[in-house]
């Protein structure tokens, strides 16, 4: 049995401010969109995939970043909140470079299973919070009202495929370079 954990958001306030989720796939895209509706300051979303950073901007993000180019101009010097979604141990290292003194760092994305190094120096000098997110409750209800108001999360929905052509929308789906979320359509009744 797990204990209540406190209502609000699990980046804190500082979500508000400029957070940086790092990932730019549907969860990442979510979380930088989420957080420009709630108004924000500035959300920067890094990734590796071009097609995922273009995925990010226009689900809200006002800057995206290259993970793997260090002189991309539209780095930050500190963010806030950092939201790791991408799921691998270098976006758990940027976020904990890039979160301020006192900051929180919310990891989102699985890590693969085993041992995962990270910067613990950097939790403890610099009194960084590193929460975890698994399941959600009563956000549930608040995405969906979200994303019924937000059109720019219409722009995510990379491809909806028939439930009869499920292995193909896997597939695709499984290919980031060319999709961001893939849905499957049960409306149509299967072919006989």
């Amino acid at each position: 049995v797990s204990a209540p954990r406190p209502a609000g958001p699990r980046g804190g306030d500082g979500a508000a401010g400029r957070p940086l989720p790092t990932g730019g796939g549907p969860m990442g895209c979510v979380v930088g969109g989420g957080a420009r509706a709630a108004g924000a300051a500035h959300v920067t979303v890094t990734d590796l995939l071009p097609a995922a950073l273009e995925y990010a901007a226009a689900a809200g993000a006002d800057t995206v970043v290259r993970a793997d180019d260090p002189e991309d101009a539209g780095w930050p010097p500190e963010v806030d909140a950092a939201i790791e979604a991408s799921g691998v141990a270098a976006g758990l290292d940027t976020c904990l470079r890039l979160v301020r003194r006192g900051g929180v760092v919310v990891q989102l994305g699985m890590l693969p299973p085993g041992q995962s190094p990270f910067a613990g120096n950097l939790v403890v000098s610099r009194e960084i919070e590193l929460r975890g997110a698994f399941r959600f409750d009563g956000e549930f209800d608040d995405a969906l009202r979200l994303l019924a108001a937000e059109p720019a999360f219409d722009a995510l929905v990379s491809a909806v495929l028939p439930v009869r052509e499920a292995e193909a929308a896997f597939g695709l789906a499984a290919d980031r370079g060319q999709s961001c979320k893939v849905l499957l359509d049960f409306g149509a009744a299967p072919a006989r």
